[in-house]
């Protein structure tokens, strides 16, 4: 028995100094770059070769699922040799959803040997892909709809009320030195994001801060903070039975075009304005009860305060100025531009044109301007030419100021063409169509002057023939009496 013991111990040292041989490993596995695609979509699958030493050579198959997803690159067969050092190799395919349901790509066949080892052919693990195709709607209705805040906060202050995700109205109350604060929120769901929060600058009286949460499905909820910063000597006006309080932050306003920043007192207050030399004007900032900050003209004689409000184009800035004057061919009548609402003048003869009365910021020239209310667009008129266009009989008009000045209005209209289908290409066509009436007209009434001296040259030679035949005939008679 004591023999046998000394065996198993004996063979027992033997195997467990002997040194132990790790076979090599290896995978072929492919992934997707979306789990969930739409119909009529592109993804990518990538499918990555590993050993766990030198690659000798590997071979695999790709097979899909057809009827839902189709390839549109890649090689579906693949044998490659490696290079003595590399471990991995990665290969991409594209294929693109076609109809609705569960697809899988598949790896086949998968088999590889290592660089230093090529006689020990062996299977590595693998592992597929497999993707959701769904119609966009099917997508769409999958969204969350969670478009809720967990929580909203201003730094160092309390908001009132407490917050409440289902309460979107707050309001929170800030010394006057406060310039600025922080605002925090996060969404309740992590799908949605959040805008609208950081640091938000301040202007004394009410301010309002809007913090918007968009959900997964695009749907939109605010929330409001109104923040009250205690003015402590507030310079309050009214205009147009409104009542405002004067903007004292130069950062708060916006400079008008073609003018300068200034200070100016209202009392003795020193408050921030913009002034130009070509417009004479003072423009400051006012702010409503609801904290809405708008530029107004501001008139120190008088005392007044008017809405400033410009129409912008690539070319000039206009200020619509109110007049009481009218245009002859022209009737009173009201436009909308950008959302606001101005005093214009609409053509009685052609109700495609439209004056603006205004002041060209950049120059401080005060003048008629025709719009285009379909491009925004609007020229300096001319109202030399445009009478005789709008005036009874046209034609006439037209003919007598010849083709100077209906050149000229269709180099005006010409301006003002800046889209294919602009409501002047059709003044321009009758226009053009006049001009090309009149050149005939004028031809036929007015022939050249070539013309007329060939006709004088023909009357003069008909009339030296008639003398010559009168002589030939008086001598004839002579000779037979």
């Amino acid at each position: 028995m004591k023999k046998i013991k000394n065996l198993l111990f004996g063979l027992f040292m033997v195997f467990a100094f002997v040194p132990s041989v790790d076979a090599a490993t290896g995978s072929i596995n492919a992934s997707t770059s979306s789990k969930t695609v739409a119909v009529g979509s592109t993804f990518t699958v990538t499918v990555k070769v590993s050993c766990s030493e030198a690659l000798g050579s590997w071979q695999f198959g790709v097979s899909y699922d057809s009827a839902y997803i189709s390839l549109q690159s890649g090689d579906v067969s693949i044998a490659e040799y490696g290079n003595g050092s590399m471990k991995t190799k990665s290969y991409t395919y594209k294929f693109k959803a076609i109809k609705a349901g569960n697809a899988t790509v598949r790896i086949s066949s998968p088999s590889m040997v290592t660089w230093n080892d090529d006689s020990n052919l062996f299977t590595p693990s693998s592992s597929n892909a497999t993707v959701t195709v769904k119609t966009q709607q099917e997508i769409q209705a999958s969204y969350s709809k969670d478009n809720n805040l967990k929580s909203l906060t201003v730094e160092g202050y309390e908001l009132s009320p407490v917050f409440n995700k289902d309460v979107t109205e707050y309001t929170v109350s800030v010394p006057d030195t406060v310039e600025q604060i922080k605002v925090s929120a996060q969404v309740n769901d992590s799908k949605a994001h959040v805008t609208g929060t950081g640091d938000i600058s301040l202007s004394q009286g009410i301010n309002k801060v809007e913090v918007v949460v968009t959900a997964q499905n695009g749907s939109v909820k605010k929330y409001y903070i109104t923040v009250d910063v205690k003015d402590l000597n507030p310079i309050e006006v009214e205009s147009g039975g409104v009542k405002y309080t004067v903007v004292k932050k130069l950062e708060l306003l916006t400079e008008p075009i073609g003018h300068t920043p200034t200070t100016i007192k209202i009392g003795e207050v020193e408050v921030p304005a913009f002034k130009s030399e070509l417009t004479h004007l003072t423009i400051l900032g006012l702010k409503d009860e609801s904290g809405k900050i708008s530029m107004f003209i501001y008139d120190a004689d008088a005392n007044t305060y008017e809405p400033y409000r410009e129409i912008k184009n690539s070319s000039l800035a206009l200020l619509p100025i109110k007049t009481e004057n009218d245009v002859e061919g022209f009737q009173r009548t009201k436009i909308t531009i950008n959302g606001e609402e101005y005093e214009a003048f609409q053509s009685l003869s052609d109700k495609d044109f439209y004056l603006i009365f205004g002041m060209n910021v950049g120059t401080g020239d005060e003048d008629y301007y025709i719009f285009d209310i379909e491009t925004n667009m609007f020229v300096k008129y001319n109202s030399k030419v445009f009478e005789n266009i709008n005036t009874e009989n046209k034609e006439f008009k037209i003919y007598t100021i010849a083709l100077g000045g209906i050149a000229g209005v269709l180099f005006l209209l010409s301006i003002l063409v800046v889209a294919k289908n602009s409501k002047y290409e059709k003044i321009i066509k009758r226009l053009s169509k006049q001009l090309e009436e009149t050149k005939g007209r004028k031809e036929r009434i007015e022939p050249p002057k070539e013309e007329e001296a060939i006709v004088e040259e023909e009357v003069r030679e008909d009339e030296v023939d008639v003398d010559s035949t009168s002589l030939e005939e008086k001598k004839k008679r002579k000779k037979k009496r």
